[in-house]
């Protein structure tokens, strides 16, 4: 029987987590850490990367992270703060995986009190308000967040990763990436091809890419399913101009999925303006609340929801793009001065939350759902706008909660 080594990285384990330390001014996902991230750990222990307070996240190492099921947590004066709620902890423990559909809110447990069943007192933090400060207005600038999958047929020689990326990239007319890797610091100069080629040598398995450029930051999954390969992006683009131009590259990235939906099939797509680093990294602040902008339905979407554009109330913005044999949605939401919460709300109500939730694929609900996990409202209560169930002009009220009921979070979004 072989001796059990513990990882490199490792600096505590405990009963519902693994503790890794780090003191770097700017926590990378370096190779040793993306190892660790992958492994399959005991039965409900997680990773919990616990650094100071100015350290900073990149997007690489937050998503693998979320992906994980991982948290973050930044050490203070009085203790311990969640690096992404911006929630006071007693203890390094007890932390819900931010991926993880339905997680307790912050600082609660689970019905059965831990992995054992029973309760434990010592690590039962108790629900808190966020207490970290705002990020100032000079630390932050504007920025575009899209989520998207496309599909691909598995037989295309001419598939290439990363097209939709570029061509998202200068709708808005940010300059293309300049490089991508599995692990950071990124070890390949930007080549489509040879990302695409990576990713088919590493078939069935997944894989997951950190792409970098002046003015955006991504990551771009690949999957092999029943359907071919799909492709999820999560991409975050600095706004040209900065809060001076939001409502032009709003308009930009919107024709841009219009177009995407005539040289590729998308699935579904979200975009999100938001205030970010001007690096695009992560710091344990508090950042403005994010804004939706644009919500695509894309074809195949489209035809196994069996949507129509009657589906929509008269007073939802529904532009339909792509082909005329397969039509998908492109539903405008908010702007620089108006809110798409509602917007998004309504739309994907009409859609029904439910049907959405089976069709959206892992990797894109575990990126909608960490752009959105301070604003979702999941108390299943019936909104204004619900279509009528019955002939009392009421909706219906409904059983299950309804995850994609999307709400700003009362003290601001991360």
């Amino acid at each position: 029987m072989g001796i059990k080594i513990r990882h490199p990285l490792v600096d505590e384990v405990l009963k519902t987590v693994v503790r890794v330390d780090s003191r770097a001014s700017v926590v990378r996902l370096s190779p040793a850490l993306a190892e660790l991230l992958e492994r399959r750990l005991p039965a409900r222990r997680t990773v919990v990367l616990v650094t100071p307070e100015t350290s900073r996240l990149t997007i690489g190492l937050r998503t693998a992270l979320v992906a994980a099921g991982g948290s973050w947590t930044v050490t203070t004066a009085q203790g311990f703060r969640d690096g992404l709620t911006g929630v006071d902890r007693l203890t390094v423990e007890v932390h819900p995986p931010l991926s993880r559909p339905g997680a307790a809110a912050p600082g609660l447990h689970e019905p059965d009190g831990g992995p054992d069943g029973a309760a434990d007192a010592e690590h039962d933090d108790p629900p808190l308000e966020p207490t970290s400060r705002d990020a100032s207005p000079d630390e932050i600038t504007a920025q575009l967040s899209l989520d998207v999958t496309l599909l691909h047929e598995a037989a295309e020689s001419d598939t290439y990763l990363g097209e939709a990326l570029e061509a998202m990239a200068a709708a808005v007319g940010v300059s293309e990436p300049r490089a991508w890797g599995r692990t950071e610091p990124l070890d390949h100069a930007w080549d489509r091809w040879a990302m695409t080629q990576d990713a088919r040598h590493h078939y069935p398995a997944a894989s997951r890419y950190v792409v970098e450029g002046e003015h955006l930051s991504a990551s771009v999954t690949a999957r092999l399913t029943d359907r071919g390969v799909e492709e999820t992006i999560a991409l975050t683009l600095d706004v040209p101009d900065g809060t001076d131009g939001l409502d032009t590259a709003i308009a930009r990235l919107r024709e841009g999925l219009s177009g995407l939906t005539r040289t590729a099939t998308p699935t579904f797509a979200l975009v999100l303006a938001r205030m970010g680093e001007h690096d695009r990294s992560f710091r344990a602040v508090t950042y403005p609340p994010p804004n939706p902008v644009a919500l695509l339905i894309g074809a195949p979407s489209v035809a196994e929801l069996g949507l129509h554009e009657q589906i929509f109330a008269e007073s939802q913005d529904v532009v339909v793009v792509g082909a005329p044999t397969s039509p998908a949605y492109l539903l405008p939401l908010g702007g620089s001065e108006l809110s798409g919460w509602d917007a998004l709300h309504d739309a994907l109500d009409s859609v029904g939350n439910a049907r959405v939730t089976t069709l959206v694929e892992p990797p894109l609900l575990q990126a909608w759902e960490d752009d959105l996990h301070d604003g979702l409202d999941r108390t299943g209560e019936p909104h204004p706008h619900d279509a009528p169930a019955s002939g009392t002009g009421r909706a219906e009220p409904r059983d299950e909660p309804r995850a994609w009921d999307a709400r700003p979070h009362p003290e601001g979004g991360r």
